[in-house]
This record gives C-alpha cells, sequence and structure tokens, in this order.
C-alpha cells in the first residue's frame, strides 16, 4: 500500500488512516503522522501476540479511550484502520465500509529490484547480537520475524536482512525500550555495512 492511497482516505472520510503488515512495513495518512510511533508499537505487538498464540481468528478490532479510539480491520495480508475521535466513530458503518476499500490493491507498475544476495551466516551474528539484549528470548523473536518476514534461508539478499533487522529491533524495544532498541538497531546495521 502506498501512502499516497492513505490520503486519499482521509479526503474520502477516513480521519487518520494507517496501515501495517505482519513483516514490520507500517504506513500512516500524513493526518496521522503524529501517532505514527504509537502505531508501529501496537501493531508490532497485535502481530506479536498472534505469532505467540498461533493463529487467531480476528477480524475487527476496536478501541475507545478518554480521547480518542481506533478501529482496525484485520486480515492475514496485515491490518488497515484509523484513528477516531468520538466514540459514534467506532460504530459508524461508514468507517468500516471505507477500511474495506482500503483493502483493495491497485494494480503497481512498480518494478521489483532486489539487492545482491548475501551470506546466510550474517543471521548468526544478528543472533548472537541479539542475545546480548534480549538473552533467553533470542531464539522466539528470531524464529518469529523470519516466519514473519518470509526469509528463504537458500536465497537470502540484503533487503531481507534489512527486514529482519527492522522487524527485530521493533520486537526486541518492546521489551527492552526505545533508547536499546536504537542502540540495537545501529549494531545490527554494521553488521551488514
Amino acid at each position: 500500500m502506498e501512502r499516497t492511497i492513505l490520503n486519499d482516505a482521509v479526503a474520502k472520510g477516513l480521519p487518520m488512516p494507517f496501515s501495517a503488515t505482519p513483516s514490520g512495513v507500517t504506513l500512516v495518512a500524513d493526518a496521522a503522522a503524529a501517532y505514527q510511533e504509537q502505531i508501529v508499537q501496537m501493531a508490532t505487538v497485535i502481530f506479536e501476540t498472534i505469532s505467540a498464540v498461533g493463529e487467531v481468528k480476528i477480524e475487527k478490532i476496536e478501541l475507545m479511550g478518554s480521547k480518542k479510539g481506533i478501529i482496525m480491520d484485520l486480515n492475514s495480508e496485515g491490518l488497515v484502520g484509523t484513528v477516531v475521535e468520538s466514540p459514534k466513530d467506532l460504530s459508524s458503518p461508514e468507517m468500516w465500509q471505507l477500511l474495506q476499500e482500503l483493502r483493495v490493491k491497485p494494480k503497481s507498475t512498480t518494478a521489483v529490484r532486489r539487492m545482491a544476495i548475501v551470506d546466510a551466516s550474517v543471521l548468526d551474528d544478528i543472533k548472537a547480537l541479539l542475545h546480548d539484549y534480549v538473552g533467553d528470548f533470542t531464539e522466539r523473536i528470531f524464529q518469529n520475524q523470519l516466519k514473519n518476514q518470509n526469509i528463504k534461508l537458500d536465497e537470502l539478499h540484503e533487503e531481507d536482512v534489512r527486514r529482519v533487522i527492522l522487524a527485530l529491533t521493533r520486537a526486541t524495544s518492546m521489551i527492552v525500550g526505545r533508547s536499546k532498541g536504537r542502540e540495537l538497531s545501529k549494531r545490527l546495521i554494521d553488521l551488514i555495512r
């Protein structure tokens, strides 16, 4: 999904739309930019929870706080949602219809370019460094992210490694905190330079 599609949804009536994939790709409309970090964390928690407990049949999530709420539509490809400012928006059929319309994929004319193939031993280096931050959780987090990113060990591309690093950083930040997560990210990126 492209950010322009999310911005177009704002014009149609979704206040602050966003999308996220299980692989960690999160996009927000310009109107939701102030909430991007919170949306990324929320999506990570949802996908990590689903990954930890196995396949769960959740199609819709509605959350309303004292100031704002979120509605989300989930499926195996990811989630789409919007931040709302009023409880009446949570049950609005129009909001849910607009979220469903975001699911329709436009035909892409962009060619996919794969980066160079890298030695799979870099994953062992990543796992060793990850262990310094999360200890006993290393193997579970590492395997979950390899699975979520659909990594093929026999054909490992640089962009695959970068996706794994991004996903590991997000998952680890929830355990060790943001500053340690940033530190880990820098150290992991240094491994592939």
